[in-house]
């Protein structure tokens, strides 16, 4: 059984009137579960807990979510990797001023260094 049939089947027994392939149903429940995550980053920085555990959890189940709903726009798997892969591209083509600005800065810093280190 996939994660997609083991989701249904649970979907069915838990939520009768809901489907995995419902997307209004699993973008309502991807939103949750991101604030379920954010709840607990918060309480680890308040309050200076190790929730570790739980927030991998909580990780696992928006990843379970995201995965049924980009299925629903069929573009799970390799082309979901291929969204991704240029999505950042076109991050990168935006933004490509400002990081070739941050990347000139990083080699001025890293030449800093060396001339500071000690020599042997």
């Amino acid at each position: 059984m996939n994660i997609y049939e083991l989701h249904e089947a649970m979907t069915k027994h838990l939520f009768p009137a809901y489907s995995s392939t419902d997307e209004h149903f699993l973008a309502l429940a991807l939103a949750g579960e991101v604030g379920e995550l954010c709840n607990m980053i918060k309480k680890r920085w308040r309050d200076n807990v190790d929730l570790s555990a739980d927030i991998r959890e909580e990780i696992a189940d928006i990843r379970v979510y995201l995965e049924l709903l980009a299925k629903c726009f069929d573009i799970e798997g390799e082309k979901l990797d291929a969204a991704v892969e240029a999505k950042l591209r076109k991050v990168v083509i935006k933004h490509k001023e400002k990081l070739q600005r941050q990347l000139i800065d990083l080699s001025k810093i890293e030449k800093e260094e060396e001339y500071a280190r000690p020599s042997d």
